[in-house]
């Protein structure tokens, strides 16, 4: 079997052309071959099957080897072109080959025949691999620019030589801040600040040695000045046979920010762990001491300096209250009671007070949406929020400014939330408290959530405030930002989840009564020794029958012994059982039970057990007699 040939033969004469077709099996071709006289029958012959050669007399009656070449070459076909005729002469010759001929062979010379299609069939393949290699190099750089182009990471290419950039990708000049044309005028010295030029230059000649080169923390310098920390791949590349340095550039900004924002979460989640468990044995010992002092006011009632003194522990005894209310609240330790409300309507009454505490000198506006979605907050908490913000930004203020608040309903897209991972796209409820004071240095916005941790003086504050309102956000679901800078004054954003749903009735402000006892039975159970004592003893002396339960397990078997409990007052946490998985099984036996949760601190690290059941009454430590008997009284004679 030869080597397969296909031949197309524009020839006259079908006796020559089988001369030349014996020549052609002679020299070892398996030839297959077509005779074509006139215009019409080659043009249907090339369009019918691919050729591997075209040899073609020079003069025939009705047709010509000239026109022929021309047909070839109009129908764009890179197939070797042979002339095989007896009466080309020499300069006939040179002006076929100047026509786009390859070659000529004489009919009476035939023995060059072979020699003439091997050489050009040769070169048609290497003709036609260079074609294949350059579009494969073309097809391979559109790739190569179309990821380039596309690239999530910076791309620079940069002259081995003169270290001037080549190219530069459409990421790169976003973070660099410039143009396309203005990158490609730049050299790699250029883009990053002078002090740090030694490090970047070695890091590029190690690139230079043909490996990959990690290089981390690299500052770059915008076309601004601005300068922020990359980190850089170097290798060197062969471009259209050129030595380049390609260094992928990924900027650390948002990796960095987000790494700051979990240290700073650790560290504050850190720190309110501990100040909830102090806040916790704190509030304990501070119900012994208002409630044991309430009782022993009643015994020394004739004794002026005993009562001036006592009037004294009791004052003491609430500051200290108000700290560690602040210290679980900044620790998401508080127990919560949500209700569904405007935020709008609670901000617009609390100015009429907030206006008279900020003084004259600061002249308050507000900017509030009436139709704000509703909220599911604790009112109190929520008002504390916008109290200590208001008191932060008068304390700003100490020469007089403006103090403006507002409120609004925004929503929250994908890509704001993808330059703020920790907050969550959807609708939330706004509310900004901005001055005109002194503002804060950087090192100030770091740590202004801090707890105790403030810029005034020691008789002016404890550092709870803003630690307060940090904790009430989180627990809250929500979004807390600062925007500050010396001198041009802070403006506080906060975002709470919106709902859909109808705000609560706002309830009416009841006036103070006696305190009536009763003799009903109460079932309390609270883990704390001198506390169990003191409210066993009050509600002992307002007439009531108290069974006592150490732990929320012994509660639940005294309350399976006594069907006549009217009342359960139990403690939120307590060892065994929770006071709410307590009251969960004694209501499955008794649903018409009544009970009251109370509580110091709730040290279960899932925020949500610290969320009352809802419309369940509560109690916060410390509490004296009074407080406790009325709120006794108050559940005993609801239906």
């Amino acid at each position: 079997m030869g080597i397969p040939l296909r031949v197309l033969i524009v020839e006259d004469s079908e006796d020559d052309a089988l001369l030349l077709v014996r020549d052609l099996r002679r020299g070892g071709y398996d030839v297959t071959f077509e005779r074509v006289e006139t215009a019409e029958t080659m043009a249907a012959a090339l369009d019918d099957r691919e050729w591997s050669i075209v040899l073609a007399d020079y003069t025939m009656p009705h047709f010509s080897g000239i026109k022929a070449l021309r047909l070839l070459r109009e129908k764009d076909l890179d197939l070797p072109f042979i002339f095989v005729s007896g009466t080309i002469g020499e300069d006939t010759a040179v002006l076929a080959m100047k026509e786009g001929a390859n070659d000529y062979v004489l009919k009476g010379n035939i023995k060059r025949l072979l020699p003439a299609v091997e050489r050009e069939l040769r070169e048609v393949e290497a003709r036609r691999e260079r074609r294949r290699a350059e579009e494969s190099a073309k097809e391979s750089e559109e790739k190569f620019r179309l990821i380039f182009e596309n690239a999530n990471d910076g791309i620079l290419l940069a002259d081995m030589e003169n270290m001037k950039f080549h190219m530069g990708n459409r990421k790169i000049c976003e973070m660099l801040g410039y143009s396309e044309e203005e990158i490609l005028r730049l050299r790699v010295l250029d883009i990053h600040p002078g002090k740090d030029l030694p490090y970047v230059l070695a890091e590029f000649q190690k690139g230079a040695t043909g490996r990959i080169n990690m290089a981390t923390d690299i500052p770059m310098k915008r076309k601004d000045g601005s300068v922020f920390i990359s980190d850089v791949a170097m290798s060197s590349i062969t471009f259209h046979g050129k030595q380049f340095q390609m260094g992928i550039f990924r900027d650390l900004t948002r990796e960095r920010i987000l790494q700051k924002q979990l240290q700073t979460a650790q560290r504050m989640e850190a720190v309110g762990t501990l100040a909830g468990g102090i806040a916790h044995d704190f509030n304990n010992a501070l119900t012994g001491i208002v409630g044991f002092g309430e009782l022993l006011r009643n015994r020394v009632a004739g004794d002026g300096q005993a009562l001036h003194d006592l009037d004294e522990i009791q004052r003491c005894a609430e500051r200290a209250a108000t700290l560690t209310r602040q210290l679980l609240t900044f620790a998401r330790r508080q127990v919560m009671e949500p209700v569904n409300l405007n935020l709008s309507a609670l901000v617009a009454d609390l100015m009429k007070l907030i206006g008279k505490v900020v003084g004259e000198q600061i002249e308050v506006n507000t900017s509030l949406e009436k139709n704000v979605p509703t909220i599911h907050a604790d009112r109190g908490q929520i008002e504390q929020v916008v109290m200590n913000l208001c008191l932060n930004a008068r304390d700003a203020m100490p020469e007089g400014g403006w103090l403006v608040v507002e409120t609004g309903d925004v929503y929250l897209e994908e890509e704001y939330v993808r330059q703020n991972p920790y907050m969550r796209t959807g609708r939330y409820v706004l509310l900004t408290v901005s001055d005109t004071g002194i503002g804060m240095d950087e090192k100030t916005r770091e740590r202004v959530f801090e707890p105790f941790f403030t810029t005034k003086g020691p008789d002016k504050g404890t550092g709870l405030g803003l630690a307060m309102v940090y904790g009430i956000v989180k627990q809250h679901g929500g979004f807390i930002h600062l925007y500050s800078e010396p001198g041009k004054g802070t403006a506080l954003k906060v975002y709470f989840p919106a709902i859909e749903a109808q705000p609560d009735a706002v309830p009416a402000i009841r006036r103070e009564e006696i305190v009536r006892g009763g003799t009903e039975t109460i079932l309390l159970a609270e883990d704390e020794e001198s506390i169990r004592t003191l409210a066993e003893r009050i509600l002992t002396g307002f007439g009531y029958t108290v069974l006592v339960a150490r732990n929320g397990e012994e509660a639940i078997k005294i309350f399976r012994q006594h069907k006549e409990i009217d009342l359960a007052v139990l403690d939120v946490v307590m060892p065994r059982k929770s006071g709410r998985e307590a009251f969960e099984e004694m209501h499955k036996q008794n649903p018409l039970l009544k009970v009251i949760f109370m509580s110091g601190y709730s040290a279960n690290a899932i925020h949500d057990s610290f969320v009352l059941i809802p419309g369940m009454p509560f109690l916060s430590k410390p509490f004296g007699p009074t407080l406790l008997a009325r709120k006794i009284r108050e559940v005993l004679d609801t239906q």
